[in-house]
């Protein structure tokens, strides 16, 4: 039985949006992706733009335009049916996305964020999926991993975790259900 469904955020919860950026905007949001700690991020960015204080507005100015959450109700329609599940956001990324997830998804179905900058574990290591599991006390078939990109997909597999791959198209609430509605 599944106790607990991580979610990526980027390609699975919110979809970007087809927008301007300048180089600068451009080039920090290239360096989203894999990122163990905010150190070595900031590191990168600051030969981009050198103040620190303009740098986090610029970076956070940037996860606001440009990420779009695709469905607004998907954590309430899960909790809905399915209260003792809880829902975890798991994602590679700069840690200050996550004033953006805290502005966009209710903090009354969202049980936890985890971010790699801030666990300093990246996907598809396997110690990334270990850390949900220690932390949420959960065997792997109770864990059900959602992702967008093939590599963290298999790396949850490896551990038995369920998983689903999640493309353009994937209906993400029927997709859980059938994980959640096996009795």
């Amino acid at each position: 039985m599944v106790k607990v469904i991580a979610f990526d955020l980027v390609g699975v919860l919110v979809t970007e949006r087809d927008i301007y950026l300048t180089e600068e905007e451009d080039k920090l949001e290239r360096m989203f992706g894999n990122n163990i700690n905010d150190s070595e991020y900031m590191i990168e960015a600051k030969k981009i733009i050198d103040n620190e204080l303009t740098l986090i507005k610029t970076i956070e100015e940037l996860i606001s335009k440009l990420y779009k959450v695709k469905d607004e109700n998907l954590f309430k329609k899960i909790k809905e049916k399915h209260n003792d599940v809880k829902i975890i956001i798991a994602t590679n990324h700069v840690s200050f996305v996550k004033n953006f997830i805290n502005k966009k998804f209710n903090k009354d179905y969202l049980n936890d964020i985890l971010i790699s900058a801030e666990i300093n574990k990246i996907k598809p290591n396997l110690d990334f999926y270990n850390y949900i599991l220690e932390k949420f006390k959960l065997e792997p078939k109770e864990l059900l991993f959602l992702d967008d990109n093939i590599d963290n997909v298999r790396g949850a597999e490896k551990l038995g975790i369920n998983t689903i791959k999640v493309n353009k198209d994937t209906d993400l609430y029927s997709e859980i259900s059938k994980f959640l509605d096996v009795k």
